[in-house]
């Protein structure tokens, strides 16, 4: 009777996994994760932000680093049109962009008074331009006060020196500094104007063994690839680098009667969380752990008023 009934129990136990298997077509299941992921925020009903931003901010991979976090968090997605800063500016002023983010004090300040801004001018981070250079330094900037005396010493050597040429924001503190010392090198036979962004700049001042004006952040990001420059002149009173972010004006006089749709909400919460604490926090940290020092700096209320 015993044996029996430990068949019966045998056969029922087989019958139950066949069960089982024809249930999940013979696949073996995954057992649940112990954690639920986050629940995709839905999207809004305008969820694309244009954002026109200068090079150094994408080149150097702080939007790459800052920017899932902000569209997992609000369901926005944003496209970046990177290039230097006039053109930056001049996709706003076509009204292919919902706002910007650039380093150009001059060129924003006649955005707004143009009429194409929805808010101020908001400042809210900095870095360093620096110089670099072939190691050997043979023009010597090393010991220069300033930038501007950096620059004098290149010229006067008459050494190779590698120009963005491109109405960006580099470009024109570049142009600023050559004012500061004097000189005008347009046209001499040792400046390369290139036309280009930050990175492609950067990659044929390293082909040329060329002195070069650039942002510390995008430089420290392609070091590995630029074996013959290093920085010779880093910090100066005259090299700090300001970004900041204005909305574009939908209502602008220029856009009258053109077909301009600017998403002010979008820009608007874009604008609002990378002045967070939150994205504070992010930009303090970048570059600590890839490259051991902070790139990009955050500009407190105190601050803005120099900025």
């Amino acid at each position: 009777m015993k044996k029996l009934l430990s068949l019966l129990l045998a056969a029922a136990l087989l019958l139950s996994f066949a069960a089982c298997g024809a249930g999940n077509g013979g696949e073996t299941t995954t057992e649940a994760p112990t954690e639920t992921a986050e629940a995709t925020v839905p999207a809004p009903e305008n969820p694309t932000i244009r954002l026109a931003t200068t090079t150094s901010v994408n080149d150097s991979g702080l939007l790459p680093y800052l920017l899932p976090t902000f569209e997992q968090k609000t369901g926005y997605k944003v496209e970046v049109a990177s290039a230097g800063t006039g053109v930056a500016i001049g996709y706003a002023e076509s009204g292919d962009a919902d706002l910007i983010l650039v380093h150009s004090k001059a060129k924003e300040e006649e955005f707004i008074e143009k009429g194409f801004a929805s808010t101020e001018r908001l400042s809210f981070m900095y870095n360093f331009f620096v110089i670099c250079g072939p190691a050997d330094d043979p023009a010597g900037i090393a010991d220069a006060e300033t930038a501007a005396d950096a620059f004098k010493s290149i010229a006067d050597a008459a050494l190779p020196f590698a120009s963005r040429g491109d109405d960006s924001g580099t470009h024109n503190k570049e142009k600023g500094i050559w004012e500061a010392a004097g000189i005008d090198p347009a046209g001499e036979s040792w400046y390369n104007s290139l036309g280009s962004g930050m990175g492609d700049t950067l990659t044929k001042a390293n082909e040329l063994n060329a002195y070069v004006l650039t942002d510390k952040a995008t430089y420290l990001s392609m070091k590995d690839s630029l074996p013959n420059l290093t920085i010779l002149k880093a910090e100066a009173d005259d090299m700090k680098n300001t970004y900041s972010l204005i909305g574009v004006n939908p209502a602008a006089k220029e856009f009258e009667g053109k077909d301009v749709a600017i998403n002010t909400e979008g820009a608007n919460a874009l604008i609002d969380w990378l002045l967070s604490e939150e994205a504070f926090n992010l930009i303090r940290e970048y570059g600590k752990e890839q490259y051991g020092e902070q790139l990009f700096f955050t500009i407190d209320d105190a601050m803005k008023a120099a900025a």
